[in-house]
């Protein structure tokens, strides 16, 4: 079997594929070993996730949301500390009998001992990233194995034919190689508050860290939609354009395809402002 990325043998490989980091919130989207290869696997780790959880937006989403890596752990929190303009850390542990800890200098710690400092500032990044390669990159990566997932879930035969597909070697090509050192475009937008509650048919509420699909448009062209605790990411499948993506919104109303009339793109889930 080829790698869907590098089209190399991957029958050998050890790993499988998270396609949307375990860090943020992904235990279920996996590609089984094989799919991609190892050294795929490797490069897109150290090289694109890696940078993209570093970035101030996702830190904050994280450690504002409680979402852990793949070792259990939630990035540091920042807080500015009254008078002394000191920038903290703020740690946030699972114990329930210590569940948030700042680290303090010694002139911090001494004010707030004494009672002279009794509040902290929390200056959480909520900006999303604009135009940022990286994220371009990560993006074309998820949608691709997006992509994979849902065909390979059909026939595994097909995997070979989905990884000699011409019409998929930009996207593969920018996702894991990008020698022309491009930047494609993508949209980022809000399209709801990030403590929207979400609930399942039953009735209970569940948390929704992540949903993803794909728009076709009536051009012909197929954008990757992923909203991260309701930040719109939408990245074009052929190259760096989302004009289609942009007329398809004046056309519905600014919706975001993830809700459009008639689709459910394989979630159960329901948010609160569509249900009202």
């Amino acid at each position: 079997m080829k790698c869907i990325f590098c089209k190399q043998d991957a029958t050998h490989s050890k790993s499988v594929e998270h396609i949307v980091p375990e860090s943020l919130g992904n235990k279920n989207n996996v590609l089984p070993k094989g799919v991609v290869c190892d050294k795929c696997n490797n490069y897109f780790a150290l090289k694109v996730e890696k940078k993209v959880l570093e970035t101030d937006f996702f830190k904050n989403l994280r450690h504002r949301n409680g979402i852990e890596s793949k070792k259990g752990k939630i990035p540091k929190g920042k807080a500015l500390i009254p008078k002394t303009k000191y920038e903290a850390d703020v740690i946030l542990h699972k114990k329930k009998e210590k569940p948030i800890e700042v680290i303090l200098d010694t002139e911090s710690f001494d004010l707030v001992r004494n009672g002279k400092i009794k509040h902290l500032i929390l200056p959480f990044n909520t900006n999303f990233q604009k135009d940022d390669k990286t994220v371009s990159r990560f993006l074309a990566k998820i949608g691709l194995e997006m992509m994979a997932l849902r065909i390979l879930e059909k026939d595994k035969n097909d995997q070979d034919f989905f990884a000699e597909e011409p019409a998929l070697d930009p996207v593969r090509n920018y996702a894991r190689f990008n020698q022309q050192n491009e930047n494609w475009v993508y949209s980022s937008r809000k399209i709801y508050e990030e403590d929207e509650s979400f609930f399942l048919e039953n009735g209970q509420s569940m948390d929704m860290v992540f949903e993803c699909d794909f728009l076709a448009t009536q051009a012909g062209e197929m954008y990757f939609v992923i909203a991260f605790k309701g930040i719109e990411f939408v990245l074009n499948m052929a190259g760096s354009s989302i004009e289609g993506y942009e007329n398809w919104l004046i056309e519905n109303n600014n919706i975001s395809p993830l809700y459009a009339k008639g689709k459910n793109f394989g979630y159960k889930l329901t948010p609160n402002f569509m249900k009202k």
